[in-house]
């Protein structure tokens, strides 16, 4: 039996759901969440929901929109959380004096096409370097001087440090985490270079080729170095009968294979594996990659090849295109950017450092919402707050639209990214509200079961 739920009280549970969040989001600074400051919509979510399945599903689809834009853009959950607040009252009253809300939710959908299409418009290049920007995400001037350097640079990529203090690294070419299998620490010129995707375990399906390199440096990269071929390129590095440094690629499954394919296009070679192009021992000199040094740092290698060849071009614009996807989730995307930072060649990271792994973990986090809505700036510019006044707005809802986004902003400087970003979700979520909310409420179905009915599920049947 359908559930008989009065269709403006379950509506107004919705909207108490989703202003819940809001408020609490609002506030300056962070909310403290099991023992621990968090400034993550998730999070604190998961802390105000009640027995009330209509008021949880407001807080939730605030959390959703929210969070996407704090991930995508390195921060804007205060300014989201005020401006939901602000568009949601104003749906509320217009609702209450007898609007329909499918009007209601047309006039904002129109208003929010219009203004995000003057952001787009009026957005200026960022003129020069400005660590200001980011320095009350990182809480710290020179962390933000450390994100505004490295992002100039290159990919920025975080990683945890082993100390206490924070610092910026940059390496030149491709940084492949692991020791050497083979070979001694140190720094060769004009290597070749064999990238392999299966396991070496015969020193005889190598023998040919090394008769083909001579007494040149050899560089191999592959799924693994065992066996016999370990034992016996061992011990003829030793007596210097040959030239060869050989590792295992670094991590697994999927990344592994990526990583191997990318430092093929990065050399100018191909992936072997042991059939095609064809076998190890038939592989010729010219079918080699070339990397003008490699340099073995014992817990890493860096191997700097090509970053002028078309190959690598290409291959950064498909992983773009896969950053830019709204399904790549934020963990892959900072994967991504390290595979760029690979590929072009220079590689700045930084690393948070802590004096305990609580400071560490949320010192990184910082880092890595402060490098992301730097690089927005740099890609998409900056719009002043100012700039907003002069967006001609024809119609009640651009106007409070307008009003509502220079009030939920306290800096001079926008992330034109970000704006657009506020505008998409928080737009989306109100009238998600005005259109889907209602009916869901009117039905007496929540979220999940709409998604289920538009499977084809008969909902009805599995209740009885």
């Amino acid at each position: 039996m359908i559930r008989k739920i009065k269709f403006d009280d379950g509506r107004k549970k919705l909207a108490e759901g989703i202003l819940s969040l809001c408020r609490v989001l609002s506030l300056e600074g962070q909310v403290l969440v099991n023992g621990v400051y968090s400034f993550s919509a998730a999070e604190v979510a998961g802390k105000l929901e009640g027995t009330d399945l209509f008021f949880n599903q407001g807080i939730r689809l605030a959390a959703q929109a929210i969070g996407e834009i704090n991930q995508t853009a390195g921060c804007g959950t205060g300014e989201s959380a005020r401006l939901a607040a602000e568009l949601l009252a104003y749906c509320e009253r217009k609702s209450a004096s007898g609007i329909s809300p499918v009007l209601l939710a047309r006039e904002l959908k129109a208003a929010a096409k219009t203004l995000e299409a003057f952001v787009r418009e009026e957005a200026v290049p960022l003129s020069d370097a400005k660590a200001d920007l980011v320095e009350a995400i990182t809480k710290d001037r020179e962390t933000a001087q450390m994100v505004v350097d490295g992002s100039n640079v290159g990919e920025v990529v975080v990683k945890d440090s082993m100390f206490g203090e924070t610092r910026l690294e940059i390496t030149r070419g491709m940084r492949l985490e692991g020791g050497l299998a083979v070979g001694a620490e140190g720094t060769v010129s004009d290597a070749l270079v064999l990238i392999v995707k299966t396991p070496i375990t015969s020193f005889s399906s190598l023998y040919p080729l090394l008769e083909k390199t001579g007494q040149q440096n050899l560089f191999i990269l592959a799924d693994g170095i065992e066996g016999e071929a370990l034992t016996l390129l061992n011990a003829n590095v030793k007596q210097n009968r040959i030239h060869v440094r050989a590792m295992k690629a670094p991590g697994m499954g999927r990344r592994k294979e990526d990583l191997l394919e990318d430092a093929a296009v990065y050399t100018d070679t191909v992936v072997f594996d042991g059939i095609y192009p064809c076998r190890i021992e038939e592989v010729s000199k010219a079918m080699l990659g070339r990397a003008k040094t490699v340099t073995a740092a014992g817990s890493y290698t860096v191997m700097e090849g090509n970053s002028d060849n078309s190959r690598i071009c290409r291959r950064i614009e498909g992983i773009e295109e896969r950053i830019r996807d709204p399904k790549t989730n934020y963990y892959d995307k900072q994967k991504l950017r390290e595979r760029i930072a690979g590929l072009m060649g220079c590689a700045p990271v930084i690393y948070a450092g802590g004096y305990t792994t609580l400071q560490a973990k949320e010192e990184k986090r910082r880092i890595e919402s402060a490098v992301a809505y730097y690089q927005s700036v740099k890609q998409y510019g900056v719009l002043k707050k100012d700039d907003l006044n002069n967006f001609p707005a024809g119609t009640e809802a651009e106007r409070f639209l307008k009003e509502s986004m220079r009030q939920s902003f306290k800096k001079e400087e926008i992330s034109a990214y970000l704006l657009i970003l506020m505008i998409q979700k928080i737009c989306g979520l109100i009238v998600m509200w005005l259109t889907t909310g209602a009916v869901m409420v009117s039905t007496g179905y929540d979220r999940e079961d709409l998604e289920l009915i538009k499977s084809g599920v008969d909902i009805e049947r599995l209740r009885g």
